[in-house]
């Protein structure tokens, strides 16, 4: 039940920063939305995604390696 919860917190969180985008992109003047704003918002995005790949990685990595241990303390 509590996985549950966190993943409706997580999507409610993110379903709100792209409303809150929506709205801001109709409020925000016309240099913030330019085209060099606009690669400059890319290349970040792309940084984060990359560097979030990486985190996942090496979670995954982390958490094979523990389970792996735990187990061989079992035999």
């Amino acid at each position: 039940m509590k996985d549950v919860l966190i993943g409706l917190v997580v999507f409610a969180i993110i379903f709100g920063g792209a409303l809150l985008g929506m709205f801001l992109g109709k409020v925000l003047p016309d240099p913030h939305i330019s085209s060099e704003s606009r690669d400059a918002i890319r290349t970040i995005m792309a940084m984060l995604g990359t560097l979030s790949a990486v985190v996942l990685g090496l979670l995954t990595g982390s958490s094979i390696s523990s389970l792996a241990e735990k187990e061989s303390e079992l035999r």
